[in-house]
């Protein structure tokens, strides 16, 4: 007897990478840098979303849910967040952070993507 199929996990590379500059106080030197975020979901866990990323840089997720109308917002430190996204199309645009006094953070192009959640 075959055992029946089993969706596997999926991850999703967003397409459109954040990018940004900040500076370092001191000595007040720009550094920037992009980063590509990725959406995990596994239909083990069906609703929800790990957001991650592969270096430490922090960043503001706002995803909406087509299908159910639901929005929100996570914070991605490192290494990875989950959220409660639900079912459905979602679609996300990732920002940074404006930054701590003394490390002001300016984003230059905001990322995106989309994928579907089991």
């Amino acid at each position: 007897m075959t055992q029946p199929a089993v969706a596997a996990p999926t991850d999703t590379v967003f397409p459109i990478p954040v990018v940004g500059v900040g500076w370092m106080d001191p000595p007040g030197l720009p550094t920037g840098g992009s980063m590509y975020l990725t959406a995990s979901t596994d239909p083990a866990t069906p609703g929800v979303t790990r957001f991650s990323n592969d270096r430490y840089c922090c960043v503001f997720i706002h995803w909406r849910n087509n299908s159910t109308g639901e929005a929100g917002l996570s914070y991605l430190g490192y290494p990875s967040v989950d959220a409660h996204t639900g079912s459905g199309a979602v679609v996300a645009t990732v920002t940074v952070p404006t930054g701590q006094p003394g490390y002001p953070a300016l984003m230059l192009l905001p990322g995106a993507g989309a994928w579907t959640v089991p």
